[in-house]
């Protein structure tokens, strides 16, 4: 059943976050997914970021940015500029996010609770060995003040809970379902499979991961083409490995949309070498179009892929490709998988995470009270 006050009228709904467009990125494209699912649905949202950028016409956004190198979002005085803000356009409302390292938002967090305004925080990343610590120390103060915690997905929220001793709910990321359906099948006999990777390409994604696998598939003879599609610091050297390797591997560099889309429908197999993904929105897009999805075991790409079903969950890289080589061989599995995800969509339209965020919503208004 939806909470009380969301079918009272428009709710007033602020989302802070250190990233928006115009830059892109995980983070940015989910701040921008969920408000505007939210405007579509009657409410009144903002956004409050430290990204510079021309104006936004869609709903209001408040830029505190400030002058720094590399257009850094960071600002020194977000605590007033924030409360400032919020004090000018109460909302009922506060939905933060962040990433381990998020100073905007973290400072926004805080001048949230001092003008006594429910908080939702989601975390969109895992926190790592280092991050538990920091955040440990500062759990108590969390816990106390009455701040909703989320994370995009059940390993995500593992992490935090053992971190800060409270409880998280689970928001996963969301997608526009019908921006990524192809019509049809993808051609489960093509020959050389097509195979595709989406990721920054830093070394926290592990793109030697995925050269790795090609080598392995070429000593076990198999005929496939991988597609990577990204930008990084990284880039420059990892093409330069492909070439001296001789492997079939092409950079197509960051895409819009609508040409990433076009490289998807053209291959039946998505790999996501990450073993610290909190989510892999990449992965659940190309799992929209069809495509078959390899991933590897404990990362958050488990909450959408089922192993067997949807693709494969793995334990190693090298695994990876022997099951690259078991569809290979037997090219009708294949097409179960790829008939599978091309018949049923997966559960995480807006309107589906719709119903997860009020939730999430509910218990930060409890919490506050």
């Amino acid at each position: 059943m939806d909470p009380l006050w969301r079918t009272v009228g428009t709710v007033r709904i602020t989302h802070i976050s250190d990233c928006f467009a115009p830059r892109t990125g995980g983070i940015e494209s989910q701040v921008l997914g969920l408000a505007r699912a939210q405007q579509l649905m009657g409410d009144q949202v903002r956004v409050i970021t430290a990204t510079q950028g021309p104006p936004f016409t869609e709903f209001p956004v408040d830029r505190l940015s400030f002058p720094v190198p590399f257009d850094l979002p960071i600002h020194p005085r977000t605590f007033r500029g924030v409360t400032r803000l919020l004090t000018e356009n109460v909302p009922e409302v506060v939905h933060v996010h962040a990433g381990v390292l998020s100073p905007f938002a973290w400072s926004a967090t805080r001048a949230a609770h001092e003008l006594g305004l429910p908080i939702l925080v989601t975390i969109h990343s895992v926190w790592g060995q280092f991050a538990r610590p920091m955040f440990g120390f500062s759990g108590a103060w969390l816990k106390w003040n009455r701040v909703a915690m989320s994370a995009v997905s059940d390993v995500a929220a593992e992490h935090m809970s053992s971190s800060l001793g409270v409880d998280i709910d689970v928001v996963p990321n969301g997608i526009d379902p019908n921006l990524w359906t192809r019509a049809g099948i993808a051609d489960w006999n093509a020959a050389p499979l097509q195979l595709v990777s989406v990721l920054r390409i830093a070394p926290r994604k592990r793109t030697g991961a995925l050269l790795r696998i090609m080598k392995d598939l070429q000593v076990y003879g198999v005929n496939a083409q991988l597609h990577i599609v990204g930008d990084g610091p990284e880039r420059t050297m990892w093409e330069r490995r492909a070439r001296k390797d001789q492997l079939p591997v092409t950079f197509h560099g960051r895409l819009a949309p609508a040409e990433l889309k076009l490289i998807l429908e053209r291959s039946q197999i998505f790999i996501q070498p990450s073993i610290k993904e909190s989510f892999g929105i990449a992965a659940l897009e190309a799992r929209a179009n069809g495509l078959a999805v390899l991933a590897r075991r404990g990362t958050g790409t488990q909450t959408f892929i089922t192993d067997g079903r949807d693709g494969r969950i793995c334990d190693s890289d090298a695994s990876i490709a022997l099951a690259i080589k078991q569809w290979d061989c037997d090219r009708t599995a294949l097409r179960t998988v790829l008939e599978h995800n091309s018949r049923v969509s997966p559960e995480y339209s807006w309107i589906d995470i719709d119903h997860r965020v009020r939730a999430a919503y509910q218990r930060a208004l409890t919490l506050a009270q």
